[in-house]
């Protein structure tokens, strides 16, 4: 049953106006019925955080609750509704009880929006929308103030397990199903987002190229790498590339959500492959390498890592030599860590360096020997006695020298002392 409610009177009194008419019968012939479910325009009189409050022109103000003039729950009135902006309105209720007009903003423009929506299911256009909601299955996205049903599958053009992601992103959307008899509104951006990804793609293949900087979002870690997110193509980071220095996993450097400024260092645009790195080429510490470490240099590192064949010890960041097992002591090394440890500081000697295959090779025996040289000019590795027995065998073999020299002589004389007798 409707309701009706007249324009306002401010009283009863009967004021004669020109031509012998009464205010009140002026009003009256000007009088309009207001009806549930009439369409009228109101004027924003006064916004609260729950609610417009609008001059429909009549007796009693227009009362538009927040759940009545959008659907998204997070919205702020004070930010959709000024004083003096016109809005088109539904009566829902002629009294609430207290005297006020209960109207909808929503209702008015969810018709009208209903019509665009129709146009862009025929039409296959997409239309901007915001996820509002996670239900079971998928999620409801506010696309023209209508809620719509996004399919899970629909989301995007990937698998997509934490849904919670997409909750109050802007996205565009395809009306798949619209039923208006049963008011279901079914939308997806699966096709949309693959023909957007291409776009971005080609997009950005042309327009970068190798050595240049980019700048872009860490959506992905493991341990050989890292990929990061240029605005709809995704480029690695491997974990050789995160810097000069040795970087065991990615994620000992890199984590989602890192914006980093990466170099281009190859590309391929058939198979959408971008390989980027974190590290600077003016920054190579191999760079004037022959200046800073000359051969024959002793210099300190740190022990990095040891190896059954010797010790990897670092020079600076991202500059590693090698000793090798015969070049860690003056004496046999069964095994480097019975004489090294990880990260110990010591010093070695710059043995050879090979700038193409970025080889260095160290002694610490050598550095020992040049920076502490023995004591004494004979061999440490021989003793005392050892001297004094190879003294003992030379004086011996002199004596026997002697001896042989001598013998012969003693020979000969006796042989001649012998001959007469014979003859």
């Amino acid at each position: 049953m409707n309701m009706n409610i007249y324009t306002r009177m401010d009283s009863d009194v009967d004021i004669q106006a020109s031509g012998g008419q009464s205010f009140e019968e002026m009003l009256n012939e000007s009088l309009v019925t207001l009806k549930t479910g009439a369409i009228v325009k109101g004027t924003v009189m006064h916004v609260t955080p729950a609610e417009v409050i609008v001059d429909l022109g009549f007796k009693s103000d227009g009362i538009i609750s927040k759940t009545e003039f959008t659907d998204d729950p997070n919205a702020q009135l004070t930010e959709l509704a000024k004083p003096g902006d016109v809005f088109e309105v539904a009566v829902l209720r002629v009294n609430d009880g207290e005297g006020n007009v209960v109207v909808s903003k929503r209702k008015v423009d969810s018709q009208l929006n209903y019509k665009y929506l129709e146009a862009a299911f025929n039409d296959k256009t997409p239309l901007p929308g915001k996820i509002v909601d996670i239900v079971k299955g998928g999620l409801i996205a506010s696309i023209m103030d209508c809620r719509v049903f996004v399919p899970a599958s629909q989301i995007s053009n990937r698998f997509e397990q934490n849904l919670e992601n997409f909750k109050g992103k802007e996205f565009n959307f395809e009306i798949l199903e619209l039923d208006r008899s049963k008011r279901r509104i079914v939308g997806g951006r699966k096709d949309l987002a693959t023909r957007e990804a291409q776009a971005r793609r080609d997009e950005i293949f042309g327009t970068i190229e190798v050595g240049q900087q980019v700048t872009g979002t860490v959506s992905r870690v493991v341990d050989f790498g890292a990929f990061v997110d240029l605005g709809g193509v995704d480029g690695l980071i491997h974990v050789s590339e995160t810097s000069w220095k040795r970087v065991r996993k990615a994620s000992d450097v890199l984590s989602v959500g890192d914006v980093v400024t990466a170099f281009v260092i190859a590309m391929d645009a058939e198979k959408g492959k971008i390989s980027l790195s974190l590290k600077d080429a003016k920054a190579n510490p191999w760079n004037n390498i022959l200046e800073k470490y000359p051969v024959g240099g002793i210099v300190e590192g740190r022990v990095a890592r040891l190896a059954a064949f010797g010790a990897f010890v670092t020079l600076e960041d991202g500059l590693d030599g090698l000793v090798h097992i015969s070049q860690i002591a003056n004496k046999h090394v069964a095994k480097p860590e019975d004489e090294l440890s990880q990260g110990q500081v010591i010093n070695v000697k710059i043995v050879e360096i090979d700038v193409e295959k970025q080889k260095i090779s160290l002694s610490k025996r050598e550095a020992d020997a040049a920076l502490n040289p023995p004591e004494d000019d004979y061999d440490d590795e021989y003793y005392d006695d050892q001297y004094d027995e190879e003294y003992e065998d030379a004086d011996v073999a002199e004596e026997l020298e002697e001896v042989a020299a001598v013998e012969p002589a003693a020979e000969e004389v006796e042989a001649t002392e012998e001959t007469p007798e014979e003859e």
